[in-house]
């Protein structure tokens, strides 16, 4: 059992990781982090933290294609945040440095 919730997991960390990586990759300069609520559904929840360090209000939602659409959370479920079970921050850090000084 033990080892089953490790895999799901784990899962599930390499699935936020990599949509992390989608988004951070689609838009560079804009988003310097992301949160992810995690829902029992299966589906993903985000919102992309801006260089200034505010949340956008503007909420995405991933599913995994194979899993099918999500009856719940097609219906813009307004109480979405009462079902998360999990919340990842990731952070896409850039220095520059510059030596003109």
């Amino acid at each position: 059992m033990e080892e089953c919730q490790r895999s799901i997991g784990s899962s599930k960390s390499d699935k936020v990781t990599w949509l992390a990586n989608q988004i951070f990759k689609a838009f560079p300069r804009e988003v310097s982090g992301l949160k992810f609520y995690s829902l029992g559904c299966g589906c993903t929840y985000y919102q992309r933290i801006s260089r200034d360090g505010n949340l956008d209000p503007q909420i995405g939602i991933y599913r995994d294609a194979e899993k099918g659409a999500c009856e719940i959370c097609m219906g813009q479920d307004e109480g979405w945040r009462d079902r998360v079970i999990d919340e990842v921050v990731i952070y896409n850090r850039q220095f520059e440095i510059d030596f003109d000084h």
